[in-house]
């Protein structure tokens, strides 16, 4: 079974959406590094690259809402 690290993907992900929007977030104003993100940011990042991964390993079908909870969002 494959590992995957959220946090690196995470991280891969906020850098890819960044080059694909020329470094701007969706107000069009710079985005920050992301170690300046904060923690509350970082955690919806990293649940976010968690259902993806999930998802494409095909460890997953269920309702990526419960994720929520582990990072405090619900």
């Amino acid at each position: 079974m494959a590992r995957h690290d959220p946090a690196e993907l995470a991280k891969a992900a906020y850098a890819a959406y960044g080059g694909s929007t020329g470094g701007k977030n969706y107000r069009g104003e710079p985005m920050p590094a992301w170690d300046d993100l904060g923690p509350a940011i970082q955690t919806a990042w990293e649940v976010a690259a968690e259902v993806i991964a999930r998802r494409v390993l095909g460890l997953d079908k269920a309702d990526p809402s419960a994720l929520f909870k582990r990072g405090g969002f619900g």
